[in-house]
């Protein structure tokens, strides 16, 4: 994934920055009525994202986890955008210059996988965004959405998929291959589901293997195969 302009890398096993804050605003984002919390620190803002006041503050209170691991996100009152097909929320952030984006069935849990991404980046410095156009595919039997994801260290680029009953659902999974293919060193994407009877049959490929899960449910199936990968 290109860096955006000023885009600059994540250096592991930093000290934590030490963190001087005052005044929290908060202010009516414009879309799917959600809340955008905003607090000065070390002359600069850090934000949070969800659909009531202390939903918003939780988040900004990870959010400010993350800046002390020399990791700075922004985010404004457009940053929650709806999906392609009316499925799924976009929570977008911007971390040291690179685009990050985080899905989910409202808000809160679209900015709850933002800050897990930029967790992320803040431990290994990778960074992962869902496209609006072009994450979500369509199932039969539940949900997928992709991620395109690269890592500001290797400069290695991927993609991950996650698949699951619910957009949350989903989205949980996706976080969790994004976890397993930044230590693998791979992409993971799962296919679409299948059924034979009463059976969910999940697919996970992984850099050409194939790994089969099983469930009463999609996400069940899922589970079953990151299972086997250890994720």
């Amino acid at each position: 994934m290109p860096a955006a302009a000023g885009a600059s890398p994540q250096i592991a096993n930093a000290q934590p920055l030490a963190l001087s804050c005052g005044t929290t605003e908060f202010v009516g984002m414009t879309s799917n009525s959600s809340t955008l919390a905003k607090r000065q620190c070390n002359g600069s803002y850090v934000y949070g994202i969800g659909v009531s006041v202390n939903e918003a503050v939780e988040n900004l209170n990870g959010f400010m986890a993350v800046l002390q691991a020399g990791v700075s996100c922004s985010a404004d009152a457009s940053s929650i955008v709806s999906g392609a097909y009316g499925k799924g929320v976009f929570a977008q952030f911007v971390c040291n210059g690179w685009s990050i984006a985080g899905v989910g069935n409202s808000p809160t849990t679209a900015a709850r996988n933002s800050l897990a991404i930029a967790t992320e980046m803040a431990a290994t410095g990778t960074h992962c965004a869902a496209p609006l156009q072009g994450s979500y595919y369509p199932e039969s039997w539940g949900f997928r959405f992709r991620y395109d994801c690269g890592n500001t260290q290797t400069l290695k680029s991927w993609s991950i998929s996650g698949l699951g009953a619910s957009i949350d659902d989903a989205n949980v999974i996706a976080m969790r291959l994004m976890r397993y293919s930044t230590a693998a060193g791979q992409s993971c994407n799962f296919e679409k589901a299948e059924i034979n009877g009463v059976i969910l049959h999940a697919t996970l490929v992984c850099n050409g293997s194939y790994i089969h899960g099983y469930g009463s449910s999609v996400t069940a199936a899922a589970n079953d195969a990151l299972a086997q990968i250890g994720a």
